[in-house]
């Protein structure tokens, strides 16, 4: 006769083993679950201030008004008008291709007096970078900073 060899140790009971089951889950869940809100509320944040900054560059439209003249020792002359609708309050920055496709930039602070603005020689820092072009300018690009893709051109004479 065979004998037969009990072991006498207990297994988790199943009530038990469900609970730390559940217990895990939950765990996980809380765990996702506080990712995923975080994540989605700095996702919602940076769409809503691009989106901000788009609203703004729609609204914003300023053009070359009158005439755009360049005379070596005087610089670059030409009156800018804002219909925008919203303030401007960024840097506006002017770019200027000469003849010989030579490019210059000034960025300057926007002083509007009323709707126009006069810049000549007294809104650029040195003039003297200017008076290194040929004539005639080809173009002459205006926009805001945070706005390139709202530029005005001008041919200047």
């Amino acid at each position: 006769m065979q004998k037969i060899h009990i072991n006498k140790r207990q297994a988790v009971s199943p009530l038990i083993a469900t609970i730390l089951l559940v217990a895990v889950a939950l765990s996980l869940a809380g765990i996702l679950y506080s990712w995923s809100s975080q994540n989605a509320k700095e996702t919602t944040a940076n769409v809503t201030e691009t989106t901000k900054g788009w609203i703004n560059c729609g609204a914003v439209n300023i053009f070359v008004d009158y005439g755009c003249t360049y005379d070596i020792e005087d610089g670059i002359s030409f009156v800018l008008n804002d219909q925008s609708t919203v303030a401007i309050d960024d840097n506006i920055t002017m770019t200027v291709v000469d003849a010989n496709k030579q490019v210059v930039s000034k960025s300057f602070a926007p002083n509007f007096q009323g709707r126009v603005m006069a810049v000549n020689n007294t809104v650029y820092d040195t003039p003297e970078d200017l008076q290194d072009l040929e004539e005639p300018l080809e173009k002459v690009m205006v926009y805001v900073n945070s706005c390139p893709d709202k530029a005005t051109y001008a041919t200047c004479n």
